[in-house]
């Protein structure tokens, strides 16, 4: 049957990674208590409910067991205690005694190898040291290497040769050294073990191991010290080393190993992480022969890598690589012998360690993440669960084995999937790369599919159960010899989200032996009517159970609305924001509106309010600020006959222009001179008013508690985001070491976008920095380390931090987020109390029209003008002079007003130079003064001014 299926499929062979849902995860640690781990980490079932546990150490040596909640409201955590005075360098989980509770394995450099054994209800651990000589461990694994249906210990030893503890029988594990000869060829001290991994590399149904070897200090690529070696297992569990012959005799400083199918052709290829060569991605030729196609890939491990693993983390079909140390990757499987690299997944802090499981029990691969300095030094910076958020397009199966022959665990055994896109291959391990572990069950993604051909199952006892036509997205249990776990879909009779007072009945397929809910409740239906997470564990009787996919119930939804902004939220009179509001049925703004947008051209604060299922939601208010820009004040100027013109305007700055719209700039100030004004024109002038920005204060405004300087050989960093450009005009620091540092902005690539040096005085100092900050995410504020070396001798800067109470992110709304530091979210460094000044504000006017008036009265156009009369002072308001031309007799001098009426008359004489004009009885305006001699006519212009 399985001949006719591989046959079959190779000829329908699809690559379902064409279809692959995009990668993303969240971080998830609501509910949990902070945590710092060391390199050791573990995910995996450990009370066999079905559910994959967080195992963790506690600063590295306190051993803590996070219980997954079945419905779906965290964990329970139970605090097994300290394990050691120092950080634990491995960990690996498995049943020991087969009694149906994990049991957990922790070691570190030579403290003693434990065994922290479950008591028969899975709810206390009594530790067992293992005999032997002492041990540096590094990797280790659970597995059965004589396969007996008991599982034995692999250990690394960094110092010495691997050892082996075997199964009596009964739990309890012996020095079994002998079992495999992990003698070196030349001889060396069989030192340089670092990751082991168990995998049935030549697909002859049995469990070889590779080693992947580092030796620090010896640089000789033919050193067996650090030349990798593949023990090859005959049938009869005697182990020869064949590295060469698979060409996996690798004399790179190696780290660790992982075995996974990145072809989906049935057999396995290899990842090899190594820090002083690439890392190498070993494809396996169909005859347990390996080449490295690391190179064409697109498989580019940067930094020192500490975990490499396959996995299949959007469920398309393909598995994936994750790698973590100094610098965390994941490189999607494009399906072709390529793969991809997936950025942005996870925040600034590097993932150094990790272990995979499914932590919510979706069908999709979690993350627990750890932040440990290399190597296994637990920093400030907590552990993470990151969840997969990624798009639910992608169909699964989930595959957990109970052994009865063979191991309880099912650990060795291969599980093979049949379906239209091909075959997949995934191997039960316990203990994998560097001294973590990762969930027994086993997840296969069927991109599409919704449906499984068939599943083979080989155990190390020998069996193999076939199991046909699957539905897809099922967490299935299979039971050697015996079963799969029945298929258990919930149903509903209603809707899942309602008001309070209504129900909904959940209903499991009838004809179970038993039934238990999540809510604790039995029977093949139960009323729900409270918010919850429900899912439903069946037994038919024989040992065969199986877990439904959970229904998340919620009443009385929470529907508040929000608000999109296209705009800006501060704007000049004459301009608009647009609000939108999220998706509705109905909507009612502050303003009245009834619309999903308005257009807002006013200051105030702006809601929105929905109609929910249940009642009503008012959105946060967004408020808006509109800043005036007033119109100048302006006069006109009148020109009588001819002249200049000059119009004025109050203002803050007048802008004058010759068109209302556009045009040319003519000048700027209060006035406008129009010389010799030919005829009335219009102009236009506008005003700006000038706002300067605002200021905030951001970050920890002091440092509090005691001295907090950072260790010699560390430069802190903080990382935040900015929304829009501003001006960080200072910040402020505490040190006694004066002297000058070299303050930087760095960009997310690790370009120095502005420094600033500056002598730093003891005490509390006060930066004026001045840095022109861009709009961008992951940027850093930090000192100069070779600065501060060439100064103060030292790496650090010398200036206080905050090591607790620290709660980020430190937010200006829509300005700035401090969202970290380069030591996690622990440690706060440096700069304190952030001046932040936005961007001034000048808002201009609308252009208000100005007349130069050219005026010719009424009588004065009959004659040809002879020339201008001089009129002093004017303005004036009582006595007036007038410049007289020479004069050919008696001539008349009239004053005009604009309607042309003649309001003064005096005669003036022959070689008179100045005539007098008395007007304080005139009213305040503008006249015509007028000399009349011979045919003559000479004009001027009076303007009076009465007080």
């Amino acid at each position: 049957m399985k001949k006719t299926i591989t046959l079959f499929l190779a000829a329908l062979f699809c690559s379902v990674g064409l279809l692959s849902a995009q990668v993303s995860f969240t971080k998830a640690n609501t509910g949990l208590a902070n945590s710092f781990s060391g390199v050791a980490i573990a995910v995996v079932d450990m009370n066999a409910d079905g559910f994959d546990d967080i195992v963790h150490l506690n600063q590295g040596r306190i051993l803590t067991i996070e219980y997954q909640k079945p419905d779906g409201s965290g964990f329970t955590t139970l605090e097994v205690g300290s394990v050691s005075g120092q950080s634990q360098w491995s960990m690996c989980v498995a049943d020991v005694d087969n009694n149906g509770y994990n049991d957990v394995l922790a070691g570190g450099r030579y403290d003693g190898v434990k065994l922290y054994q479950a008591e028969a209800n899975g709810s206390n651990f009594v530790m067992n040291m293992l005999p032997g000589a002492g041990i540096f461990i590094q990797g280790s694994n659970f597995a059965d290497i004589n396969n007996d249906g008991w599982l034995d210990v692999f250990a690394c030893h960094d110092d010495a040769a691997g050892r082996i503890w075997g199964n009596d029988g009964t739990g309890a594990l012996v020095e079994a050294n002998n079992w495999i000869n992990l003698a070196t060829v030349p001889v060396s001290d069989n030192s340089g073990n670092y990751g082991s991994v168990w995998s049935d590399f030549d697909n002859d149904g049995d469990l070889d191991l590779y080693i992947a070897k580092c030796r620090q200090g010896v640089n000789n690529p033919a050193d067996p010290r650090r030349i990798n070696a593949l023990y090859v297992n005959d049938g009869t569990d005697n182990y020869t080393e064949a590295a060469e012959a698979a060409n996996l005799k690798i004399g790179a400083q190696s780290w660790t190993a992982d075995f996974g199918d990145i072809d989906n052709d049935g057999d396995m290829d290899c990842f090899i992480t190594n820090h002083d060569v690439p890392s190498m991605l070993m494809l396996n030729d169909g005859t347990g022969v390996f080449t490295d196609i690391a190179a064409t890939s697109g498989v580019v491990v940067s930094g020192l890598p500490i975990q490499g693993i396959f996995r299949d983390f959007d469920n398309d079909g393909w598995v994936d690589i994750i790698v973590s140390g100094t610098q965390h990757q994941i490189f999607h499987n494009n399906g072709n012998l390529t793969f991809s690299p997936v950025t942005g997944l996870f925040n600034s802090d590097e993932i150094e360690s990790f272990a995979v499981g499914d932590l919510n029990h979706d069908g999709k691969l979690d993350i627990y993440a750890g932040y440990a300095q290399v190597y296994t030094t637990p920093s400030n910076i907590p552990d993470a669960v990151w969840l997969n958020t990624g798009a639910a397009n992608n169909h699964f199966l989930s595959v957990s084995l109970v052994g009865t022959s063979s191991n309880r665990n099912g650990v060795g055994a291969r599980i093979t999937i049949y379906g239209a896109w091909g075959q997949q291959i995934r191997e039960v391990r316990s203990g994998e790369s560097y001294g973590i572990m990762n969930s027994f069950s086993q997840n296969f993604g069927l991109g599409t599919a919704t449906e499984v051909d068939s599943i083979v199952v080989k155990w190390p006892s020998g069996q193999v159960d076939t199991y046909f036509d699957l539905d897809a997205d099922q967490f299935i249990t299979l039971i050697e010899g015996t079963c799969i776990s029945p298929d258990v879909a919930l149903a509903a009779d209603g809707p899942l989200t309602f008001c309070s007072g209504e129900s909904v009945t959940l209903s499991a397929p009838a004809g179970f032996s038993n039934y238990t809910w999540s809510n604790g409740s039995t029977g093949d239906a139960i009323l729900v009517t409270e918010s919850g997470v429900y899912s439903v564990v069946v037994n038919e009787g024989n040992g065969c159970f199986s877990t439904s996919l959970p229904l998340v119930v919620t009443v009385d939804p929470v529907e508040t609305p929000s608000i999109s902004v296209s705009g800006d939220t501060l704007f000049c009179q004459g301009s608009s924001v647009e609000l939108t509001a999220s998706d509705a049925t109905a909507y009612t703004w502050s303003t009245g509106a009834v619309t999903p947008s308005i257009s807002v051209t006013e200051t105030g604060d702006y809601s929105v309010t929905i109609q929910g299922l249940c009642a009503e939601f008012s959105s946060p208010a967004v408020h808006v600020e509109v800043l005036a820009a007033p119109a100048p004040e302006v006069f006109p100027d009148t020109v009588i006959l001819s002249g200049d013109a000059v119009l004025r305007a109050i203002g803050d700055n007048p802008q004058w222009y010759d068109a209302p719209v556009g045009g040319t700039l003519l000048a700027e100030g209060d006035s406008l001179l129009i010389p010799s004004l030919a005829e009335t024109t219009t102009f236009y002038v506008e005003d700006a008013e000038f706002y300067p920005g605002p200021t905030y204060f951001g970050g920890i405004p002091d440092h509090a508690g005691n001295t907090n300087f950072s260790g010699s050989q560390f430069n802190g960093q903080l990382i935040f985001d900015a929304h829009q450009p501003f001006t960080l005009n200072s910040v402020k620091v505490y040190t006694d070491t004066p002297g000058e540092r070299t303050i930087e902005l760095v960009n997310s690539a690790g370009t120095v976008l502005q420094a600033l040096d500056v002598q730093i005085d003891s005490g509390t100092f006060v930066i004026p920095i001045f840095f022109n900050v861009p709009a961008a995410n992951d940027l850093v504020l930090t000192t100069n380390a070779a600065k501060n070396m060439e100064v103060l001798g030292t790496t650090s800067p010398r200036l206080r931090r905050t090591n607790g109470p620290v709660n980020y992110p430190y937010v200006v709304p829509g300005v700035l987020d401090i969202k970290g530091s380069n030591l996690g979210e622990e440690v706060y460094y440096y700069f304190y109390n952030w001046e932040v000044k936005l961007g001034d504000t000048e808002c201009t006017s609308a252009r208000v029209p100005v007349e130069a008036v050219l005026t010719i009265p009424n009588g004065t156009n009959e004659t040809p003008q002879a020339g201008r009369l001089k009129v002093y002072p004017n303005p004036g308001n009582s006595e007036v002079f007038v410049a007289l031309p020479e004069l050919s007799g008696l001539a008349t001098l009239r004053v005009f007003n604009l309607n042309g009426a003649a309001l003064l008359k005096q005669t003036v004489a022959p070689g008179q130079t100045r005539a007098t004009l008395f007007v304080q009885q005139l009213p305040a305006g503008v006249y015509t003064v007028k000399v009349e001699d011979a045919g003559k006519v000479w004009v001027g212009k009076l303007i009076v001014q009465q007080f």
